[in-house]
């Protein structure tokens, strides 16, 4: 195995103690692959001094700062792969959360689209745990010597269990009620200036109502979102979930 470059090397030999881990006894989902237990990373990173594939403008454009993400973490499963990344199924200090990972030594662009996510789950706080899922924490892990960036999110459970084209038909045949909440949804976010900028029917899961008697939308999956959107982009951000949805656009 390809060693660390040695300024991650040293990191990876520190990150032992901040957190107590296990491991999930959970049933894997279709392809679903045991990760083992993670490490938690002690100490602050400074990433420009740690390897040069991450620059200061990646580091320091949005503000964002990656400390070490503590607490007790169990890790289940992986439940999902993103274009950029992959998400695990896993509790942060006794609450279900869905792990968001990627590793930041090894694909800047990657590191990149996460850390533009947390910039959007941030400027969309006040709609967290209802349209969108509520941010756990954020931080640096070390899984079986991996020194990976995450965002864990409360987990969504998704009534739909379905994926791509065949996701997409099943939410053109669900009740009007539900793809206009839905749609709803994407015009809160647009309303704020926010564009999703990745309208696919993967992005917006179906879970069951507190009442347990309906379903309700959440959009997840920001890595391609972006603020300050103009009229055209908010436009067509706002048309492209219509579609996906099976609605028309003109009508909302």
């Amino acid at each position: 195995m390809a060693r660390l470059p040695p300024a991650l090397d040293i990191l990876a030999a520190k990150c032992k103690a901040a957190a107590s881990v296990s491991l999930l006894s959970l049933c894997p989902l279709s392809g679903g692959t045991d990760v083992g237990a993670a490490e938690t990373a002690t100490g602050s990173i400074d990433w420009d001094a740690a390897t040069p594939l991450m620059s200061s403008s990646l580091w320091s454009r949005d503000g964002c700062k990656w400390p070490p993400l503590a607490g007790t973490i169990e890790l289940g499963m992986a439940i999902g792969h993103g274009r950029t990344s992959t998400v695990y199924s896993a509790k942060l200090n006794g609450v279900p959360a869905a792990l968001k990972c990627v590793a930041p030594n090894a694909d800047k662009e990657a590191f990149g689209d996460l850390a533009t996510e947390l910039v959007v789950y941030q400027d969309l706080r006040d709609l967290q745990g209802t349209l969108i899922p509520r941010v756990l924490g954020h931080g640096i892990i070390v899984m079986r010597g991996h020194i990976l960036a995450a965002i864990a999110m409360q987990l969504v459970v998704d009534e739909l269990r379905l994926v791509g084209d065949i996701r997409e038909l099943a939410i053109h045949s669900m009740p009007l009620q539900c793809r206009q909440a839905a749609l709803a949804t994407v015009k809160a976010i647009n309303s704020r200036g926010i564009c999703h900028g990745d309208a696919r029917a993967d992005n917006v899961l179906f879970t069951r109502t507190d009442d347990g008697q309906g379903l309700k939308p959440i959009l997840i999956d920001f890595a391609y979102g972006f603020s300050d959107a103009n009229e055209g982009e908010i436009s067509d951000d706002f048309a492209s979930w219509a579609d996906i949805l099976g609605l028309d656009s003109d009508d909302y």
